[in-house]
């Protein structure tokens, strides 16, 4: 594994992880200023923000690019998604870090050249796809 390679993904992983820290707590912030809040979609939401964040560290972490590449669709996917089920409140600042998260997979790609693209595809479409999956169920 070429250190060259994998240091501007870590740094973009990095900087994604801490963005959407961020917003979590802003989240968090916002929820605790209203006098009456919803403890099961408060649950949820923490619950979709803890999935883009282990996402995130599974694309640092990971020994293989195949994996990485699995694991960062997923968060790219989830905060695409997010972002736009959120846009009148935090889904503008959800953006920046799904925006950042898909420049982390472009800026990877060629560390997953042998790899097939096909399963970072479906991580992509199931991160996109489970929060309204959630939200309608």
């Amino acid at each position: 594994m070429n250190a060259r390679q994998t240091a501007p993904g870590r740094v973009l992983g990095a900087i994604t992880m801490l963005v959407v820290v961020a917003v979590l707590a802003y989240y968090l912030f916002l929820i605790s200023s209203q006098s009456t809040w919803d403890l099961g979609r408060v649950g949820l939401v923490v619950a979709l923000f803890l999935t883009v964040l282990a996402c995130i560290a599974g694309g640092l972490l990971l020994e293989s690019p195949a994996g990485r590449g699995i694991a960062g669709a997923g968060a790219a996917g989830l905060l695409l998604s997010m972002s736009v089920l959120a846009l009148f409140s935090i889904g503008l600042l959800l953006l920046v870090g799904a925006i950042m998260s898909v420049v982390w997979l472009v800026r990877t790609r060629s560390e997953r050249r042998g790899a097939s693209a096909v399963p970072v595809a479906v991580a992509f479409c199931v991160g996109a796809l489970l929060p309204w999956v959630i939200l309608l169920a």
